[in-house]
């Protein structure tokens, strides 16, 4: 009887198994990934108050006309070394994106107060201010760039993937006498672009 049990299931499984039929695969999946490259930066701090150390008077953070002024927070009017060190730069520009980047540099009119429009040229006029910035490590005077009110690329601020920079500028204030107490603002854009 046992025999003939065993034989029955095993017929039965052998039918069981013939009717579902073995299908081959008619397509094939590919599995896409895909990260993307991005361009970032941060740049701290994001202010600088010029003459905020009081060195042209102790005491008195008041710009004075024809004088020149870094972003140098131990001294504002001191200028950096003859090579620059990352102490005499007050800003700390980050790229945390993952691109090698071109950094671009545009700085503003002054409005409010006495208006104060940028030369474009680096230089103060009677009615203008000059501005310039430079980069720790390089020579001063000599390697700092010209900042204008359009931007432009500083060509020793090329920007490595999760890279940081300490950077400065310098402000050449207008020849003539300001007349009006009312503080007065500009502002200084960096713009980053993937580096060719």
């Amino acid at each position: 009887m046992r025999k003939i049990l065993v034989s029955a299931v095993l017929a039965l499984v052998l039918v069981t198994s013939a009717a579902v039929p073995a299908f081959a695969a008619d397509y094939a999946d590919v599995t896409v990934t895909a990260t993307p490259a991005i361009i970032a930066i941060t740049n701290a701090p994001t202010d600088w108050t010029m003459n905020d150390s009081g060195a042209t008077a102790p005491g008195d953070d008041a710009i004075r006309h024809a004088s020149t002024y870094y972003s140098n927070d131990a001294d504002n009017t001191a200028q950096p070394s003859a090579t620059v060190d990352d102490g005499e730069c007050r800003f700390l520009l980050t790229n945390t994106g993952t691109l090698n980047l071109d950094i671009a540099i545009a700085f503003s009119d002054f409005t409010l107060g006495d208006t104060m429009p940028n030369s474009d040229t680096g230089s103060a006029t009677a009615t203008d201010f000059g501005a310039k910035a430079y980069v720790s490590g390089d020579s001063f005077p000599g390697s700092e760039l010209t900042v204008a009110g359009t931007a432009q690329v500083i060509a020793n601020l090329p920007h490595t993937a999760s890279n940081t920079k300490k950077w400065g500028v310098v402000v050449y204030t207008r020849t003539d006498a300001f007349t009006s107490t009312t503080s007065m603002e500009a502002t200084i854009t960096l713009t980053a672009t993937e580096a060719a």
